[in-house]
Formats: structure tokens, sequence, C-alpha cells
């Protein structure tokens, strides 16, 4: 089946794809899950063998299903050369194990779009590469991103440069990977899971507010709650509601306490995406304060269910505000009192505000989850034809 690729008796031929991912693999209902991965690998494993490889996705080797598909996990230690060339060489062996691949994707250009390349260049099959988030990012104050690093930067270059196709998620990040002297060549959104996230018949609460991201400093919620902070001095009872993980010990709900909005500001860690799903319906809005994001799919998912966006001018903000029909508000600059100005102008204004989100849902589910997976498979079968 590695060699299979075509139609017979009008039916399209399995292929045996192979995805190299750095984690988010676990089983549903675990903290530890990327969303569009699960998705991805749930609809591709449908119709086509698939195989996942987790690269450090435990610190011990494992095995198990997910979705049909196997998952393997290979540990990388401490990223040491000797450890990048043993994940490298790992990755090429369980790649061929079951058989030729037709296609190998990497996704995110760093270890797993490394050894991506690498493995499909051993057994002469095509590679997809798709650059996912800050490989190429170099913001030192935060020290965020892999540009930062000499190694990491080479490391996304050489994966983008062997990989027979590069994708990124939004118009943005082309700009961004490009500007960086990376390569791209289709942009494929990772798109929302629509069957879980879908616009409610009930009515969001006033002046509520949703934020959906792991607080750490490249999310920068800060920012984020000094603009806030602006909002509940013009509205009293507005309250935000933050979903994620906290990678940052306490440090964001310390300083929510310091800003007076203890009472105001719910933080909820992780939710499972149909708890998060009616966080985000309750909400007149959704903001986003990210200083990079290559792709966010929590803009979507409130696309999805209806709401706006108010946020940074990157990624999915950016690319939806461009649009001659605007389905998001981008925020120039990084100053708390332009973001919460643009969050108050759009609570103010019912009429706008619902016809942005109206762009935005529609452009959510003509890109959602499902829309992903056809386009990754129609590229897989692009790459293999030509090869």
């Amino acid at each position: 089946m590695g060699e299979g690729y075509g139609r017979r008796l009008g039916q399209t031929v399995p292929m045996r794809i192979v995805l190299v991912v750095p984690g988010g693999v676990d089983p549903p209902g675990s903290p530890r899950v990327i969303p569009f991965i699960h998705g991805l690998v749930a609809d591709l494993s449908s119709r086509h063998e698939v195989l996942v490889i987790a690269v450090g996705h435990d610190t011990a080797a494992g095995a198990w299903p997910l979705f049909g598909a196997e998952v393997i996990n290979v540990p990388v230690g401490r990223h040491s050369k000797s450890d990048i060339a043993r994940v490298v060489r790992r990755v090429s062996n369980l790649s061929g194990a079951g058989g030729r691949p037709d296609v190998i994707h990497g996704l995110w250009a760093n270890l797993p779009g490394f050894a991506a390349a690498m493995a499909a260049r051993r057994h002469r099959r095509p590679s997809v590469v798709s650059v996912c988030g800050g490989e190429f990012a170099a913001l030192a104050d935060i020290a965020y991103g892999g540009g930062l690093r000499r190694g990491s930067l080479l490391m996304a270059q050489a994966s983008t440069r062997a990989a027979t196709a590069v994708t990124v998620a939004t118009s943005w990040m082309h700009a961004h990977v490009t500007g960086c002297g990376g390569r791209v060549d289709e942009i494929i959104p990772l798109g929302a899971d629509t069957t879980i996230f879908s616009r409610p018949t009930s009515t969001p609460i006033p002046h509520r507010v949703a934020h959906v991201a792991n607080l750490n400093r490249v999310k920068d919620q800060e920012l984020l709650l000094q603009a806030f902070r602006a909002v509940v001095d013009a509205y009293p009872g507005a309250a935000l509601d933050i979903a994620g993980l906290d990678t940052l010990d306490g440090q964001v709900q310390r300083l929510a306490a310091t800003l007076g909005l203890d009472e105001r500001v719910r933080f909820h860690g992780y939710l499972p995406a149909p708890e998060l799903a009616t966080m985000i319906s309750d909400a007149t809005l959704h903001v986003l304060s990210s200083r990079h994001d290559a792709g966010p799919v929590a803009v979507l998912e409130a696309a999805a269910c209806g709401v706006a966006t108010v946020g940074t001018a990157v990624g999915h903000v950016a690319d939806l505000a461009a649009l001659p029909r605007p389905g998001a508000f981008a925020v120039p600059g990084r100053r708390p009192a332009v973001l919460a100005e643009a969050i108050l102008a759009v609570l103010a204004d019912d009429e706008g505000r619902r016809l942005v989100a109206d762009t935005a849902h529609a452009w959510a589910l003509a890109h959602d989850a499902a829309h992903t997976s056809r386009a990754f498979e129609a590229l897989y079968r692009r790459v293999s034809a030509n090869r």
C-alpha cells in the first residue's frame, strides 16, 4: 500500500500517512491535547492507514491507539546533537516499519518537521512540513521563539528547505515565515471542530469577555488585564473568563488582584472542549492579546460560536480583519489603552459587532476542522502524484 495511489473501480486507494508531531496526542479528555491534531488524526484514520509519531510527548517510550491510528512516542532527552540524531533515526525507522509511506507530515518545523523531512528523504517519499508556531520567531525580552537559538533556527530553515511542501495556517504567518528566510507553499487554516463549537440559541451575557489561551508570556495576559481594568472602569459589571493552563505559577492571578479585578476575572484553567464552547458562547466578545500567534484556533472557535474577536494583529485576527468585509477587529501596537478603547467601542456597537461576527462565523464554517483534513489530504495526493 506504500506505493499505492490512484483510483481503482472509482474508489480512492487509501494512503499510508505518517504524522510526526510534538505531542498533544493523549486520549480525549486529557489536558495534553492539541485539538487540531486530534481532528486531523480522527478524520484521516477513517479513510487511511495513519501512524502518529509523537516526538517528546512523554519522557518514556510508549504506544497507544488514537481514533483508529497508532501513536508511538519517541523520547527526546536533553535535545543534544546526539539526542536529535537518535530521534531522526528512530522516526525514519518507524516510518518505514509498516511499509513504505505515501507521505510523511511533520507538524511544527522544529524537530518533528526536521525528522519528517529526513525520514521522507531516506524512504524517497514526499514530505509536508507545517510551520505551526514560533519556529522562526525571536522575542528576546520574553525568551520566546526558535529564532533566538542558532540551532533551532537552522533546523527550521533546513526543515522548510528539505520538505516537498511547506504550509502555514494564515497569510500573516506566510509573511512572517518568508520574512525570516523560510519557505511557504500553501496556506491551510487549522480549523475549529464545528460539531462542538457552534452558535447557541441562548443570548450572550452583556459585557462578558472571553479569553482562551494558556497563561504564558507570548499570550501576554498582562496586556489583557491592564486593558480590562479600563473596561471595568467603564462597565463595572463587565466580567472576563480566562480558560487555559497556568504556566506562570499564579503570576497572572496575582496581577489581577493587584489591579483590583479579583471579582471581575475568573480563571477556569483547562476546560474540555464542550465546556469551553459554553464559556465562549456566553461571551459578548472574545479577546486575543498574543505577541505572536501563527493561527490561533481559539479565534475560529469563537467565530464558530458567533462571537467576534478583538485582538492584536497576529494570525487569524490579522487575516480576518483584512477581509473586504472584516471578520475581526485588529488592534495596532501593544498599548493597554488602545486595546481597551477597541474593546469598549466594540461592546458599545451591537450592530457592528454582529456584522463582524457573521463574517467570522461564515469563514470559520467554510474552514473548519473537516476542511483542514480535506486540504491536507488533497496536498498529500498532489505531492505523492508528483513523485
